[in-house]
Parts: structure tokens; C-alpha cells; sequence
């Protein structure tokens, strides 16, 4: 008798991606999983199901994984003006006009413009939205997700003035072109200013932003993504819905680096079910390459003087490696783009791993890198590279680095 499945696929030209990379033709899934893959006849003449797709020779892969996303992130990003493509900054405040007009908030927020697609390659300022809104704070997103542009409105609220400041980023002022003080540029550190006046987004708010980009993620071929940074609370709603059928893709999840929270889990001890893995730890070395934020050993090459900065000190990388997580099974995961950033990262790293064999801690991004620093990562430190970056960089990178972008992107 034929042991009856959830589903039989045939015919098809599965791509399995095992040691060998070999093919077949046909597999049977029940509960969620894969229990044979073979050829149409073998699957046939052991198993039923009465949903049998015949896939006339399409091609079939395993599910796509991402190794770095912003899984939460993307959904609540569903909820705000979508600035991504934007040409200009004038497209930019169109799109934020259409959406308060159908959606009017008491705190207006955007994501994804990008200065480096417009013809004028510069930040913009918030000349225009105080015009446009000097009675609702607005906060717009660069695409990367290290800088805001905000209005008068919303640097009141969040007392930011010209005696304001932030270690591991920038309040930009300028003088020039007409243009006199705070620009309503924070790049990396000082946003974190503007976060603590946004209005916090409620339950139902959450719930709808994990299925918004579950619905995205299933429809691009990803069944498993890793969220680079979330909190407990997030973690826990994720694991929650999944226990009970409402999100069905899988998430590794680094936790994000609060205290709080490091020092729950790290307490707890790595989580695993069939659909969540939490076992690592998201720290952010230093800021983005498009808002020059990345930490360089030398200057900028279209900014001089400028080296941007670490967001969290080296001290304090240090300090979380060996006190918390060297101790522990957890990993770190730590975020560094430029090379004096993931060379002070690397030795952190190797001193705190010294005698530990096969830990799988990471450099996400590790973009930028001095030829001989290569090396370190020859002690089982894993670069996270997203090749993303260097599609989106190509335009505008060689203006930053110079010389230097012959040893970047180096995947």
C-alpha cells in the first residue's frame, strides 16, 4: 500500500543542490517536508497524494535563503511612503505629499531614497518640508537604512539643536548655497534621537508587517531568511506565530545588541524549532559607504578630512566578545563595510576566539578590506558578503574610496 503525502511533484527538472549537485525528477512533501526525491517512477510507486503536479519539465530549486535581510523591517516599511527609485528630491517630496493625502499621520515617515540616483548627488536639506509640514515631524530613510532626513518639526521634538551632539555619526550643518545650520541630515548614531519620539507601532501593526514580508519573501523563491538585528519582543511574536500556523517561513534571528535582551538570551541559551533559529547576536561596527558613514583608514576621496566613524566603539565590541558571547554558544555577527572597521573588528574577533575552534562568528558585509587583512579571516571568522552592494555601489563607489576600491568588493 502507498503511504499517502500532502504533495507529489513530477516530471520536473529538480535542481538539488545536495554534495554531489545532482537533478531528479520527482519528490514527495508532507508536513512541510521533503521525504524522498528520485525519479517520477520511484516516487510513484511508493507514494499517493491527492495533489500530484505534473511540472512538465520547469525547473525546480530548493527555497532561496537570504544570509542578511531586515525580514521586520521590510514589512513595517509596507506601512510608510516608498521612496525606493525615486530620480529626485523633488519625486521624493511628490510621493510624500500622495501619501499624506491618503494616509494623514501625526508622525509622516518614508524609506529608500537614494542621493547617489539623482542628477544633483547631494544630501537634500529640510528646507522644503519645514514649508511643507511645519506642524508634523517628518523622517525620511535613506535606502540604507543609516541616515534620515528630517524636518524642523521633528528635531524639536527630539531637542536636537546646534549644541547637539552624538558620538558615532553626524548632525550635518552647512553654509553654504543659501543654506545656514542643521540640514535635517543624521547619519548612523544621532537617528537614534529621532526613534525615540516615533510613535511605536501597535500589536496588529506588527503582526501585519511579519505577514507583509513573508508574502514578499515567499513570492522572490526565500524560505529562509536572516534577520540581521531584532529585539525580544519581535523574536517572541515571530516564534508565536509560527507556533500556530499564522507565518510559515523560516528566520534565523540575531538579536539585536541591547543589554537587556543580550543578556536574556545569552541566559536562555540558543533557541531552536523547525522554523526558528536564534543563536547569534547583531552588533554594528560602523556606519554605510552611500552616506559616508563607513569607518576608512584614510580620508574619503570625494570628502577630505572625513573618515566616517565607528557606531559602536571598539571598546565595546570588545567588552561584549570576551564578557558575554566568547563564553557562550552564541555568535556575533558583527556589521563593518569599511576597512578600519573590519580590521578593528578582525582582531577582536581572533583575541577573543584564541583556542575556539569552528565558532562561525561573522563580519557582515566585510566590504572594504586592506590587501593583508585578508588573512584573518583564515581563522574560521566568516565573511557575510552581500553582493548587493556592489551592484548598487558601482556607480558612485570609486568617488568615495579612490585607489582603494580595487581591494573592495573583493567577492
Amino acid at each position: 500500500m502507498k503511504e499517502k503525502v500532502d504533495l507529489i511533484i513530477v516530471n520536473a527538472n529538480v535542481y538539488t543542490v545536495n554534495d554531489e549537485f545532482s537533478k531528479a525528477q520527482a519528490f514527495a512533501v508532507h508536513e512541510g517536508k521533503f521525504l524522498a526525491v528520485g525519479t517520477t517512477d520511484e516516487i510513484r510507486d511508493v507514494y499517493t497524494s491527492d495533489q500530484l503536479i505534473d511540472a512538465d519539465g520547469r525547473a525546480i530549486t530548493p527555497g532561496l535563503i537570504d544570509a542578511h535581510c531586515h525580514f521586520y523591517g521590510l514589512g513595517l516599511n509596507q506601512q510608510l511612503v516608498n521612496l525606493v527609485g525615486t530620480t529626485s528630491f523633488e519625486e521624493v517630496l511628490e510621493r510624500v505629499k500622495e501619501f499624506h493625502a491618503v494616509n494623514p499621520k501625526t508622525f509622516l515617515r518614508g524609506r529608500g531614497w537614494d542621493q547617489n540616483d539623482w542628477e544633483v548627488k547631494e544630501f537634500p536639506t529640510k528646507t522644503e518640508l519645514d514649508t511643507l509640514f511645519p506642524d508634523i515631524p517628518v523622517a525620511l530613510e535613506r535606502v540604507d537604512g543609516h541616515a534620515y532626513l528630517v524636518n524642523q518639526k521633528a528635531l524639536d521634538m527630539a531637542g536636537i539643536d546646534w549644541s547637539t551632539k552624538v558620538e558615532g555619526g553626524e548632525i550635518e550643518k552647512k553654509w553654504k548655497d543659501g543654506f545656514s545650520g542643521i540640514t535635517g541630515i543624521l547619519i548612523d548614531n544621532p537617528m537614534a534621537l529621532i526613534d525615540s519620539i516615533m510613535p511605536s507601532p501597535t500589536l496588529d501593526d506588527k503582526i501585519k508587517a511579519l505577514k507583509d514580508a513573508e508574502r514578499i519573501c515567499l513570492n522572490h523563491g526565500l524560505t529562509t531568511v536572516n534577520d540581521a538585528g531584532i529585539d525580544r519582543n519581535t523574536i517572541e511574536l515571530i516564534d508565536s506565530l509560527q507556533q500556530t500556523g499564522e507565518l510559515s517561513i523560516r528566520v534565523y534571528a540575531m538579536v539585536s545588541n541591547n543589554k537587556e535582551d543580550v543578556d536574556y538570551f545569552i541566559y536562555k541559551g540558543p533557541i531552536k524549532t523547525d522554523r526558528l533559529n536564534v543563536r547569534s547576536v547583531k552588533v554594528y561596527g560602523d556606519g554605510a559607504l552611500g552616506s559616508r558613514g563607513a569607518a576608512l583608514k584614510e580620508p574619503y576621496s570625494d570628502l577630505p578630512g572625513h573618515f566616517g566613524a565607528m557606531v559602536t566603539p571598539v571598546a565595546e565590541i570588545e567588552n561584549l566578545a570576551n564578557r558575554c558571547l566568547a563564553l557562550s554558544e552564541y555568535q556575533m555577527n558583527t556589521h563593518a563595510i569599511g576597512d578600519s572597521a573590519n580590521i578593528a573588528v578582525l582582531r577582536v574577533y581572533k583575541n577573543a576566539l584564541e583556542g575556539q575552534v569552528d565558532r562561525r562568528w561573522k563580519i557582515e558585509h566585510a566590504q572594504i578590506l586592506t590587501e593583508g587583512d585578508f588573512d584573518y579571516f583564515e581563522d574560521g571568522i566568516i565573511p557575510s558578503v552581500q553582493p548587493t552592494h556592489a551592484t548598487s555601489d558601482m556607480y558612485w563607489a570609486e568617488d568615495r574610496l579612490g585607489e582603494r576600491v580595487k581591494g573592495a568588493y573583493a567577492y
